[in-house]
């Protein structure tokens, strides 16, 4: 082959490998697209959807005041509401005496009172990442689901049949990470670390300080709900936020964020 022959294979050779680069470009950006107009990350309904109606708050709002004591927890879920726990209940003691021995039973003594060791939370505190605002009590939605509050700059506590911060169990309070047009109170909780302190207060201002000793994100279908939200030992606060990816056509995030904390102090 002739030297114009060799030239002329290579500049054809060339614009093969050119055209295979432009496909393939096109191809990976045309599903990046895809993708893109599918999911968002954290801070996506700041433009994904449009503003409500009804304008949002613009700050926390103190809600209705909590009662001061709640019902026993019934371990709620993220997603379902399980079996609720059952409290244990000593069984009465039957002791036989002897009529001939049997002495007069000393008078009854009313035992002292011991201070509750738990609060109702009205507002909640976490200095390293800027928050101090209200926290609402809220229960179930009718899917199952623990509810929201309904103000984007509250926290929400499950308190209608959860556990109570300071008693052994794994209380949660839970925050919205963003709004339409708006960032809302847990937009930092990502920023959150090991050894900041959280500072609940009830109406009285008696106030517990929990700990963070981990945090931890899950897909939203598979979080390890007895960690979060079940039975424990010692007194756990969990906070809970959205995360990972935001699908616009569900408007949901596919993740949750949880910030896990023990007790430290109460005063």
């Amino acid at each position: 082959m002739s030297r114009k022959g060799f030239i002329s294979l290579g500049l054809l050779l060339l614009a093969l490998v050119v055209a295979v680069v432009v496909i393939l470009v096109a191809l990976t950006s045309g599903k990046s697209a895809t993708e893109a107009a599918q999911t968002f990350e954290k801070g996506a309904q700041l433009t994904a959807l449009p503003a409500p109606v009804t304008p949002l708050p613009t700050g926390p709002t103190e809600p209705t005041p909590l009662p001061t004591s709640t019902a026993l927890p019934v371990q709620p879920t993220l997603a379902s509401t399980p079996t609720p726990l059952a409290t244990p209940v000593a069984a009465p003691l039957t002791v036989t005496t002897d009529p001939n021995t049997a002495t007069a039973a000393p008078a009854s003594q009313t035992p002292t009172p011991r201070p509750a060791n738990y609060v109702i939370p009205n507002k909640i505190k976490i200095p390293s990442i800027q928050v101090d605002t209200f926290v609402e009590r809220v229960g179930v939605t009718k899917e199952g689901n623990m509810d929201v509050p309904k103000n984007i700059w509250n926290t929400a506590w499950f308190g209608n049949g959860g556990y109570r911060p300071g008693d052994p169990g794994n209380a949660v309070i839970a925050g919205h990470l963003d709004a339409p047009g708006t960032v809302a109170v847990f937009w930092n909780l990502d920023k959150i670390k090991v050894g900041d302190k959280v500072i609940l207060t009830d109406q009285s201002g008696k106030t517990m300080t929990f700990e963070v000793y981990d945090k931890q994100v899950y897909p939203i279908n598979n979080a390890p709900l007895q960690t979060i939200f079940g039975p424990s030992n010692e007194a756990h606060l969990n906070l809970i936020t959205c995360g990972g990816t935001f699908d616009r056509s569900a408007h949901i995030y596919n993740k949750r964020l949880v910030v896990y904390t023990r007790l430290a102090a109460t005063a």
